[in-house]
């Protein structure tokens, strides 16, 4: 989360708002779902607060005010474990979302194991173990690398469930709840 001091510009068609409000839907439409280099996706604004003298400039009927909000953001970070759904499965891998982002999984980094896929059923099948990932699954996945593309757009993130403990929820679950049930005997 984030402090940020700014100017909010107020349009006249805000005027009969309370002026909090009306700079909360500004700055919403402004600012909310773009990537700032620092920050990274913003999410959200909130505790919006606003200065009641507003300037105005010549030739423009809107309000200038200074104000103060929190901004609540998502920067992912190499090595960062994030928890999401699975969205889509194509032959080359799977598209996870993680909140307000989509990363990648390549097939290569799905299993430690060799893999097929099945175009009916949207879905990849270890060979040996015979475990699978499917669209709504709720997978757990290591960010590889982060790419912002020119701050254009939403950050590209590649991710591996190559490691232990990445993958299906429920594969590790069952794993640990194993391993307990082996130590109580």
């Amino acid at each position: 989360m984030y402090h940020v001091r700014d100017v909010v510009r107020i349009p006249p068609e805000f005027f009969g708002l309370p002026l909090e409000e009306a700079a909360l839907r500004v700055l919403t439409d402004r600012y909310v779902g773009t990537v700032h280099p620092d920050m990274g996706v913003i999410v959200a604004i909130f505790n919006v607060k606003v200065s009641e003298e507003g300037r105005i400039l010549p030739g423009d009927g809107a309000t200038y005010h200074d104000s103060e909000y929190d901004v609540l953001a998502f920067n992912p970070r190499v090595k960062e474990v994030l928890e999401g759904t699975v969205v889509n499965a194509v032959n080359y891998g799977l598209w996870v979302n993680v909140g307000p982002v989509e990363g990648i999984v390549h097939i290569s980094q799905l299993m430690d194991e060799h893999v097929r896929f099945d175009p009916q059923r949207r879905a990849f099948i270890g060979e040996r173990t015979g475990r699978v990932i499917e669209v709504g699954d709720v997978v757990r996945a290591r960010v590889v690398s982060v790419s912002m593309s020119g701050m254009v757009g939403r950050p590209r993130l590649q991710l591996t469930m190559r490691q232990p403990y990445l993958g299906k929820i429920e594969w590790y679950r069952k794993k640990s709840g194993e391993a307990k049930a082996a130590e109580n005997v």
